[in-house]
């Protein structure tokens, strides 16, 4: 078991099976952990079952957004004054046994190179049945970097953060995560800001985490892309655009993600079931990202 590292977990409406299978998987591995609830409606269900001796409750009053519950988990971990890292899981990862050594043992060795933000595991994505590759933009274009087979590391741009292994340092001085952004994007926005503050992020082939992106695939020309509910395209798309009138974000990522996501708009809104859905969504952050609103999407702007 680690001193030196607290696990920070983010609930809404958990399965509660789930979560606790990963509480018990976490419990062997870190110091202490952080369950920061967005108001779940099913909180009876399962608050009871956690753990009393390791699992530290921070409730909200409302759904805040998943930037805003890692940084009430990030503040309660730093103040215990001698954690070194936060490991950062979405409800229904599956982390293998011995990760979070594996991770700081990366980290140790690394740090002979510079400052690093964060290392984090290879992804195994249940729904497309692939592993995920870690992302780094060379000469203006994207690498993806797959397992070579040697077990060995890589430099990334930014990880996914679910599993990432987050340096208490490099947060002091990068920074917590972007409340403006509510959910989705906030990995690779802090990724992104660490990399312009001099900080490098990591990725781990040998170290294996099990996850789940979206409800579903959806396989266009031999390509599973997720499927993610409408609400999740409306973030998507607002995020990405709020993004991209940053001044530390290169011009290579914009590029690159504004192509992306202009192809996968005229996918959504030809292919999905729910196209007229995704097809509303998408355009309204667009919309929103052009006018630069920020924050949780509210009922009101719907009309």
């Amino acid at each position: 078991m680690s001193d030196r590292t607290a696990a920070i977990i983010v609930t809404y409406d958990p399965e509660r099976e789930v979560l606790l299978r990963l509480i018990e998987m976490l419990s062997t591995q870190v110091r202490m952990l952080f369950i920061v609830d967005n108001a779940s409606s099913n909180f009876d269900q399962w608050q009871h079952a956690l753990p009393a001796a390791q699992c530290h409750l921070i409730r909200l009053s409302s759904n805040l957004g998943i930037a805003a519950a890692l940084n009430h988990g990030l503040a309660r971990a730093e103040r215990e004054g001698d954690l070194q890292f936060c490991a950062i899981f979405d409800q229904d990862s599956a982390p293998s046994a011995n990760m979070i050594d594996q991770l700081e043992t990366y980290h140790d060795r690394l740090s002979s190179r510079g400052p690093v933000a964060q290392v984090g595991p290879y992804f195994f994505e249940h729904n497309r049945g692939i592993f995920l590759p870690f992302i780094e933009f060379k000469l203006g274009f994207p690498r993806r970097k797959r397992d070579p087979g040697n077990g060995t590391w890589t430099t990334a741009d930014y990880l996914i953060s679910s599993g990432a292994l987050i340096s208490i340092a490099a947060l002091n001085v990068v920074g917590n995560m972007d409340e403006a952004l509510f959910i989705d994007y906030v990995d690779i926005e802090w990724g992104l800001r660490a990399q312009a503050a001099g900080f490098q992020s990591y990725g781990a082939f040998d170290v294996r985490m099990e996850h789940r992106i979206g409800e579903s695939a959806l396989e266009v020309a031999g390509i599973r892309l997720a499927v993610h509910k409408p609400l999740r395209r409306y973030y998507y798309y607002r995020n990405a655009i709020l993004l991209c009138r940053r001044h530390y974000i290169s011009l290579a990522w914009k590029i690159s993600e504004i192509t992306r996501l202009g192809i996968k708009f005229f996918v959504f809104s030809a292919l999905s079931k729910r196209r007229a859905a995704d097809f509303t969504m998408m355009s309204r952050g667009i919309w929103d990202g052009l006018r630069g609103k920020t924050g949780k999407f509210e009922q009101a702007n719907r009309s």
